[in-house]
């Protein structure tokens, strides 16, 4: 029997329909995954083509010089950091000059390989690397909200095949934020406590939904996912922004974002993701948020239903991708 679920942190309902309820290897994808060379004499993000990358902006390197990560500004920006952000325009059509910043993270220096074929200082290094970049631009009074995401695979909207991850920093906040500040002030307004780490708890007790956790962080289905196999990793230490996570969190993270993605590997067959690390705009305090990681495997294509109503059709219950995914990293880790 299908049932309509709330979610409350996006405001949004989906329909979990069980009677169209998949199995794993009905959405695993059907097209193996090319092989792909350690190096590519083409690619503009490989070793020995830095002179391709204009406006390198910051690399992490290892003892030995060579770098582990580099980070560039977007050939093709969607904002410039050299525009004043001046709002103009009347009631009916406001407008701020395209001030911004847009960044691209190289995540490392292999071509073929994503965070899953790295090692675990590796994925650490990238996430170094997101912290540093967060950091520097939360600076830029000028800066309102910044977010970093990955782009991984065609459907998910990725243009190159090296791995990387990209940074946007803009002037204004986003409805969607604003709607879920919305909803986060006014539950601390009435309750005293963080909507958010609520429900952490509240996931943590009921563990239907929880895929891995460990000392700091978490991750889980949501209650009302709004497509299968969506994943959060929340930290279980209070922030509103990404940028005030301990640096000697790090490697919690790069565990859990490890194991989370790797598991969507072994029972989706490497499917196309996104991920995005939703935090606070830059100048809200801890008081009115909670950051964390949204992971969105690309199985399914919004349709007319979706873009008609906003309401999301989930053909497969949380609690048994939950369960699945949870079994997987058992075995990725020998239990």
């Amino acid at each position: 029997m299908p049932e309509f679920r709330f979610n409350i942190l996006t405001q949004e309902w989906v329909i979990i329909a069980t009677e169209r309820a998949k199995r794993p290897m009905e959405f695993a994808q059907s097209v193996p995954k090319a092989m792909l060379p350690r190096l590519d004499p083409t690619c503009p993000f490989c070793p020995g083509n830095e002179h391709q990358t204009s406006d390198e902006v910051a690399r992490l390197s290892s003892p030995s010089g060579t770098w582990q990560t580099r980070v560039i500004k977007n050939k093709f920006p969607a904002l410039h950091d050299d525009v004043t952000p001046i709002q103009t325009g009347d009631f009916f059509q406001p407008k701020i000059d395209g001030f911004g910043i847009h960044e691209v993270i190289i995540d490392s220096p292999f071509h073929d390989r994503g965070i899953t074929g790295l090692s675990l200082p590796n994925v650490e290094d990238i996430l170094r690397t997101y912290l540093e970049r967060y950091r520097f631009h939360a600076r830029d009074e000028r800066v309102k909200h910044i977010i970093i995401f990955k782009n991984n695979g065609e459907k998910a909207g990725s243009s190159l095949i090296h791995p990387h991850s990209q940074l946007i920093a803009t002037p204004i906040i986003s409805g969607q934020i604003q709607n879920r500040l919305s909803v986060t002030y006014n539950y601390r307004a009435e309750h005293h406590r963080c909507m958010m780490c609520d429900m952490l708890r509240k996931e943590i007790e009921q563990d239907q939904r929880i895929i891995y956790k460990n000392d700091h962080f978490v991750s889980f289905l949501p209650y009302a996912a709004l497509s299968s196999f969506h994943t959060w990793i929340f930290p279980l230490d209070h922030h509103a922004q990404f940028g005030s996570m301990n640096d000697d969190h790090i490697p919690a993270l790069a565990e859990i974002l490890y194991y989370v993605l790797k598991s969507h590997e072994k029972l989706l067959n490497y499917p196309d993701f996104n991920f995005v690390v939703r935090s606070a705009p830059t100048y809200i305090g801890d008081d009115d948020y909670h950051w964390y990681i949204s992971i969105i495997p690309r199985l399914s294509k919004t349709a007319g239903f979706e873009i008609g109503s906003n309401i999301y059709i989930n053909c497969s219950l949380p609690e048994q991708n939950a369960l699945e995914l949870r079994n997987v990293i058992d075995t990725i880790r020998g239990f």
